[in-house]
Parts: C-alpha cells; sequence; structure tokens
C-alpha cells in the first residue's frame, strides 16, 4: 500500500472518529446517570436511607407519565428505551437477585 494511500485511510478514520464525537450528546450521558443512579438506589445493596430507597422505587415503578420532564417514562423515552419493557424488566429482577446484582454491577 502506498503512503498515500494510508494517508487516505487514516484521514477517513479520523473523519469518522470526530463525527462519532461531535454525535455524543451530554444531556444522553446526563438522562443514562440518573436512570442508573435510581436503579441502584432502589435495587442495590449499599446502605440507603429508606426513603432514597423508597423514592427511587417511586419513580421507577410509578405511573408512566411519558409528558412530564424527568419522570421515568420521559428518561426512558428519550434513551431510546420503552419504559413500559424496562419496568417489566426490573421487577423480574426482584425475584432473581443474582442476575440483579450481576446487572447492578455493570452500572457501577
Amino acid at each position: 500500500m502506498s503512503s498515500s494511500a494510508r494517508v487516505r485511510l487514516g484521514n477517513v478514520e479520523d473523519d469518522c472518529m470526530s463525527i462519532a464525537v461531535k454525535n455524543i450528546k451530554p444531556e444522553r450521558n446526563l438522562l443514562s446517570a440518573v436512570l442508573s443512579r435510581a436503579i441502584l438506589d432502589a435495587f442495590g445493596s449499599a446502605q440507603c436511607d429508606k426513603h432514597i430507597v423508597r423514592s427511587a422505587r417511586q419513580w421507577l415503578f410509578g405511573p408512566l407519565t411519558p409528558l412530564k420532564a424527568f419522570s421515568f417514562a420521559w428518561v426512558s423515552k428519550h434513551l431510546d428505551l420503552d419504559p413500559i419493557t424496562l419496568q417489566a424488566s426490573l421487577k423480574s429482577f426482584e425475584q432473581d437477585p443474582d442476575t440483579l446484582q450481576e446487572r447492578l454491577s455493570l452500572l457501577r
């Protein structure tokens, strides 16, 4: 491969990387962190005040209000997740603590 071909390929890779970096949205990272924190607070083994656990569970399992800013359904929709499916998955994890702890380790 000639040096000019290598340079051209390098530029294409650099261009793709630049596009990927430009598509990262800090707002999405924030919403992801909010959802992760709520899941960890609701199910994590860390010692949390009971009101924190209760509040997190109310937020996760309360009525779905996708039009209310920063509600569970609204956050889920903005992360391209189906709130009904996510809620059902989280409820099912309560029955399987081993799987739950394995999944929670991915959020930390």
